[in-house]
Parts: C-alpha cells; structure tokens; sequence
C-alpha cells in the first residue's frame, strides 16, 4: 500500500507540473511470494525526438512560437504519460484488492460455514436415532432370538441360489432364472440388502456389466405393497377423511367413494417407501389447490429388519476385526457399519427426510441447476411425505440421442459441482445418488432455461460436523494434490488409533507417495475404487485406522464420478473438485495451502 501510494502522489504531481522530466516507474501487484511488475511505457526517445513540426521546418526565424508549440506538446505528453501512470496504479490496485479477497481475507468473507456446525444439532440427532431398536428387544436373549430368526430368513432365501448359479453356467434360460431370483431374494430380504444392491450397481470397476445390468432395475423399481395397507397407513397418519384434502391419483376412473377399494398406481417404489402421484384438493398453507404433489409411504413393518440387519452386521464386523494377524480393524469396518446405521436409521423418519430437502433447498438456493422437491410440513409424518411433484427424465434416458454430447457434458458438470460442493463446503451429502434418484429436466424460470438436475429421495444423508469435516478437506485435498507423504501423515494424524512404529509411518507415506506417483496422469477422484484398495492394504499392513468419514466421502466422489463419466467419458474431476477444496481450505481457516505442480496448471 505504501508503494501504491507513493505511485499515485508521484503520478498526481507529474500531472500538476506538466514537465519532460516524467520518469518511468515500476507498478508492482504483490501476491504472496509473486511479484508482477508493469514495465514503464518507452517514451523518453520520444521525448528526446525533434518533433516534426511544420511551423518549425519552415520557418525557422520565428523561434518563439516554435519553442511555445514544442513545449505544450511535450507537456501534453507528459499529462498523457502521468494519467497512463495512475490508471496503471488503479488496474494494480484492484487486481491486488481481487487477488487478496481470495487468498488473504478471512475464510468466513468468501466462504461460510454451515450454521449447524455452531449448535451441537449432529450431536442430538445422533444420540436421538441411536437410541431406536424397535425389534430387537430389551434383554440379550430377545436380540439373539431376533438374531436368529433373521439369518434363518436370509439362508433360506438364499439357498436356491446354491443350486442356480452352477446350473446357470451350462443353460442360458437357468441362468436368466437366477438373475430373476436374485433380484426377487434380494427384494425380500428388505431394504438394507436392496441399498447395498442399488450401491453395487454404480460401482462398474467392481462388477461385472451383467451385474450392474440385472440390478439396475432395484434402483427405482422394488417390490411394493398394496393399496389396503397404503390406504390404511394414510388414515393413520392424515386422519380418515384424508380424501378430501389430497386426490391420489391413478388411471381408473374410481371416485372417492372407492378409493379403499381400487388400487392407485405407484410411480416409484424404493427401499424405504412407494411414491403415489396426487393433487391439493385445497391450498394447504402457501402451496395452492391443484399443485401436483408426490405422496410418499413408507412400507409397513421395515424398521424390524433394518436393526436386526445393522445388529447382525454390526457383530460380524466386529468379530472380523477381531480376527488375529489380519489387522482388518484399521479398516473400520465397525466403525464403517455404525455411520451406515446411523444414516440409514433416520431415513425410516419421513419428517427428517423432509428436513432433510428443507436443507439441501437452502445450500443450493442460488444454484438455477440443482432442484429439490419442496416438502408439504403440513401432511408430513414420520410415516408419510408429502412433497411438491417434480416432472423430468431419469437421467439415464440423457444417453440417449434425444441429448447432445454437449448438454451430457453439461449434466456431468453438473452433477459433479453439486457433490464436490455437498462434500468440501456444506457437509451435508446425498447418499443415495444412484440414477434412480436423479431426474433432468429445464429450469424455465430462468433466461435461457438451462439443463437442471432434480434430486430425489433425500432420507440418506452423510454428515460429519467440523472436525471431521476439516480432517476430510486435509487429507482429500492432499490426494487431489498429489501429495502423498502429506496425505498419509494427515492419516495418521487424524487416525483413532495407531500402533505404528516410527519405521510403519515412515513405510506407510512413502506407499501413499508411491500410489500418487505411479498414477500421474490421473487423479484420485479418477481413480477412487484403486486408490482406497491400495491405501486399505497399506494401512492393515502398517497398522494404520482409516477414518470412515473419508472412506464414505470418497465412495460418494467414485459415485457421482461413475455417473459422469456415463454422460461424458472425457470429463476429468479434479478441474472441477480443485476451486471447491481451496474454498474448504479457506473456509477452516488452512493457511499452508501448498500449491504442488498440479495446481499450478489450472492457477
């Protein structure tokens, strides 16, 4: 500032006194270690040259007036000059102003934190849901009989498959039966094993193309129930008279009257609930008569096998940890199958789903390309959601030539600025992106109406709080950097426990370094299902406890990356996921933001 300053009274009294003697001077943008100087402009040839005056060629014996006409040119130079000088210093000014705004002010000026990181709201609302063990029961005897029961359930559905999958090898027709009752066996085991399915289908670097292609359709078309016991859940929750207040509709021509004994067509049905389209017979609070809402029910009697499942999972990890010489507890197995519970649990809550899209509304409030339904609080209970309808195309229709390859690279853009920003700055992740769960359509409301992404089914939730979150930003942000020996310390830094000797910290970086080194030409979040199986084995072998925060934010990049590369096989992640880990390194306040070969490509 002191220079600018300088510059700018040098340059007013050069204005003032109008002289040749102007000397050119250095404008100098500081930023960080960089200095960019603008060179003085080369005019003192020109102030030294005869100026070619005609009056002065011609008539030399008037050399008053000639001496007059040079010297106000001179000095009309010299004005000309010192203003240049100052719009030089004010163009410095405000690249130096700009540049600092970024690098220099305080994180909360560019980028906020989110609000609930300054309650203990995660705190409360884990401790809420950890308490719930409806079906389990009060005493160890009640929890092993459930046990029991359960995986008796789970073997007896699965024992046809001992047979069908030899005999599928030889007959093409036995084979396509056992694709048929796996998905069905799969249905029925309920919907812990159907998330698990709907995961498995997004990950094409771990199953095969047959796989994913016979699986696919779990993940928005499941087995639902029927139309008695949606009808009697909604007199449940709604009140009996529900009919006069929401028209659920379907393509019979059933009046009122009927509805207890005609069936409604289910638009979609998931793990968790089977979504019906109907219609405000009144305005409900701000939404209008007429508004086309999407009624979501949950189906009876799943919360029983959800914690039966996370109990049975929850002991199966545990005793794999426990396994001796493997060191599989540094994978977090344990701690991996409790976050699950704890973002699976709420989602059999309808009312914290519809908190849920209250949320992601208000991070996303001023992104045009990213749409969430809108909940009606007003019909909502924990059994039942009522949410504005939205209307749009699943997004795998977009593979089709009905999109160009340009508006696919645009949806791969996208989708994958709304992850990397769930993830870096809002701490607040869908974690059920599967395709089902995402439809494309315009937004009209705005010039132009551009492609939009609209996401659905937002009862699966991955939350960290501030800490974690500023350990996640660390450690991925280090791996998109390519620096391994500071990924791996962080590692180690932020591990819940470490038995590792000097020597296995040392081992464990220079593996890490040796991951990031050997695949150069990619990135992590090109690479994440090679990534976390390699970084898995060094930490067993090193003894080494992942935090599950990053294991599950990392599957959730691998996620959304699988679905762009779908659109738009050419689109690289990490110009996108760059700005968004520099933004959550300002926002937490990290000022050691080492700038590695990589980054400098794009800053």
């Amino acid at each position: 500032m002191e220079e600018m300053s300088a510059l700018l009274s040098a340059a007013a009294s050069s204005l003032a006194a109008a002289n040749t003697s102007v000397a050119a001077s250095r404008v100098c943008n500081v930023v960080g270690k960089q200095v960019i100087s603008h060179p003085p402009l080369p005019i003192s040839s020109l102030l030294h040259h005869k100026l070619p005056l005609r009056l002065y060629n011609h008539h030399r014996s008037i050399n008053t007036r000639a001496t007059s006409t040079s010297t106000r040119q001179t000095n009309n130079i010299a004005r000309i000059y010192a203003r240049r000088q100052i719009d030089i210093a004010l163009a410095s000014f405000a690249t130096l102003k700009a540049t600092s705004s970024v690098f220099c002010e305080s994180p909360t000026a560019d980028q906020e934190k989110p609000p609930e990181w300054q309650t203990n709201y995660l705190a409360t609302k884990i401790a809420h849901y950890a308490k719930s063990s409806t079906g389990l029961g009060a005493t160890k005897i009640s929890r092993f009989y459930a046990a029991t029961k359960r995986i008796v359930s789970l073997s007896i559905l699965a024992t046809p498959l001992l047979v069908l999958l030899p005999l599928g090898r030889v007959n093409k027709k036995i084979d396509e039966c056992k694709w048929e009752y796996s998905r069905f066996a799969i249905e029925m085991a309920g919907p812990t094993f159907i998330k698990l399915a709907q995961w498995a289908t997004t990950r094409n670097d771990l199953f095969s193309r047959e796989f994913i292609e016979n699986f696919r359709v779990l993940q928005d078309n499941t087995r639902g129930h029927s139309w008695e016991q949606t009808d009697e859940l909604l007199k449940r929750a709604l009140g009996k008279n529900y009919g006069e207040v929401i028209d659920i509709q379907d393509s019979s021509s059933s009046s009122n009257a009927e509805i207890s004994s005609k069936e409604k067509d289910v638009i979609g049905s998931g793990c968790i609930a089977q979504v019906y389209k109907g219609k405000l017979k009144e305005q409900i609070g701000n939404f209008p008569k007429g508004l086309d809402v999407a009624v979501k029910v949950q189906h009876p009697g799943i919360s029983d096998k959800v914690f039966v499942d996370f109990y049975i999972l929850n002991k199966i990890a545990g005793w794999m940890e426990a396994l001796p010489y493997l060191n599989l507890d540094y994978l977090s197995v344990q701690d991996s199958v409790d976050q699950f519970r704890a973002v699976m649990v709420p989602q059999l809550d309808l009312q914290c789903e519809a908190r849920n899209l209250t949320r992601f509304r208000r991070d996303f409030g001023d992104d045009d390309t990213i749409h969430f339904p809108q909940p009606v609080n007003e019909l909502t209970t924990p059994e039942v959601l009522v949410e504005t309808f939205i209307h749009g195309d699943p997004i795998l229709n977009c593979l089709t030539s009905k999109y160009t390859a340009e508006e696919r690279k645009e949806l791969a853009v996208i989708g994958l600025r709304s992850t990397m920003k769930m993830i870096f700055l809002h701490d607040f992740v869908h974690g059920d992106l599967h395709p089902g769960n995402i439809l494309v359509d315009r937004n009209v409301n705005v010039r132009g109406s551009p492609l939009r992404l609209n996401m659905l089914d937002c009862g699966l939730v991955v939350e960290m709080g501030e800490n974690e979150h500023r350990n996640l930003v660390n450690i991925l942000g280090a791996f998109i950097k390519k620096d391994g020996i500071l990924a791996g310390a962080l590692m180690i830094d932020t591990a819940k426990r470490c038995n590792s000797t000097s020597l296995d910290v040392d081992l464990f970086c220079a593996g890490i370094q040796k991951i990031c080194a050997d695949d150069e030409d990619n990135n992590f979040l090109e690479s994440v299902g090679d990534y976390l199986a390699d970084i898995c084995y060094l930490a067993c072998r090193h003894k080494v406890k992942l935090e599950s925060s990053f294991i599950n934010a990392a599957l959730a990049c691998e996620i959304m990356e699988g679905i762009a590369s779908n659109l738009h096989p050419t689109l690289l992640c990490q110009e996108i996921a760059l700005p968004m880990v520099l933004k959550a390194e300002v926002m937490h306040g990290i000022n050691d933001m080492k700038k590695s070969s990589f980054v400098s490509k794009f800053f």
